[in-house]
């Protein structure tokens, strides 16, 4: 693990540290963390620079209560490609990291070569609708449990085993059945050591404020999405609105996939994201 501080926060990341190599930035959704990317990183290794952060209030990174804001999570990713890499970078981004990609590619095209952006939320909140979001909901829960486990320090095996039954977001089977025991083990650290007030702003809906959806992004980029019966986050009235103001990016749906693409179909993933 390396670290590097932008203003009062210490950002934890990990860096390959092979600086011939093109150089991939991975950014993790809500309550996830940079070690949830192994199985990635391991197989990317070797043949790009594969760099990894812990957004500010997740994994070892530090607690910054009010600040968990798109605007303060796009600076933090500006500052890490700013002083730890000598070239643009391709960032891909996981639902919440999907929205940071994009802002930094607005914010800095110079520091980008491309975005691939899974399932992101992009339009979360642009649209009118008096349905109750199961996303806001399980936001809720996750910050009522978590904040009730870290108060008593239960221990990490706690987390794992809250893990193992919960379902599955495709439906298929358990967490423990498609994250296997490794991703079991990455997800409880992850979820041990977040701080709890991160599903406060996705929860209120000013998390994104400013992503700007229809903005174009003038770099390459490939959005790839869920099935909507599974939970998409960018549903397919997305992709066309997306598409209207970004007419050169590439849409690809998953069949099959839950938000959680590249733990629901890793290989999948895995071979989209080296053909991007």
């Amino acid at each position: 693990m390396a670290e590097f501080k932008h203003g009062d926060v210490v950002l934890a990341f990990d860096d390959t540290g092979e600086s011939e190599l093109p150089p991939v930035v991975l950014l993790h959704g809500l309550s996830a963390a940079r070690s949830t990317w192994r199985p990635l990183t391991d197989a990317l290794a070797g043949r790009y620079r594969v760099v990894a952060i812990d957004d500010r209030g997740h994994g070892e990174s530090s607690h910054a209560p009010g600040t968990y804001l798109l605007d303060h999570y796009a600076a933090d990713v500006i500052a890490l490609l700013e002083d730890r890499l000598d070239r643009p970078a391709a960032l891909v981004g996981h639902s919440l990291g999907g929205v940071i990609a994009a802002s930094v590619a607005r914010k800095r095209p110079d520091l980008v070569r491309g975005v691939l952006l899974e399932d992101p939320p992009l339009f979360a909140g642009t649209r009118d609708t008096d349905e109750p979001s199961p996303i806001l909901a399980m936001f809720g829960l996750m910050r009522q449990v978590l904040g009730d486990m870290q108060s008593r320090s239960a221990p990490l095996e706690e987390y794992e085993a809250m893990l193992r039954v919960a379902p599955a977001m495709s439906g298929k089977g358990t967490m423990a059945e498609m994250l296997g025991d490794d991703g079991v083990r990455a997800q409880a650290r992850a979820m041990s050591g977040l701080d709890p007030g991160i599903f406060t702003t996705a929860i209120d809906n000013t998390a994104l404020a400013g992503a700007d959806p229809r903005v174009p992004l003038g770099c390459p980029t490939l959005v790839l999405r869920a099935e909507e019966s599974l939970g998409a986050a960018f549903s397919a009235a997305d992709a066309a609105d997306f598409l209207a103001t970004n007419p050169d990016a590439t849409v690809t749906k998953i069949d099959g996939a839950s938000h959680l693409i590249h733990d629901d179909q890793p290989d999948r993933f895995r071979d989209e994201v080296e053909g991007f």
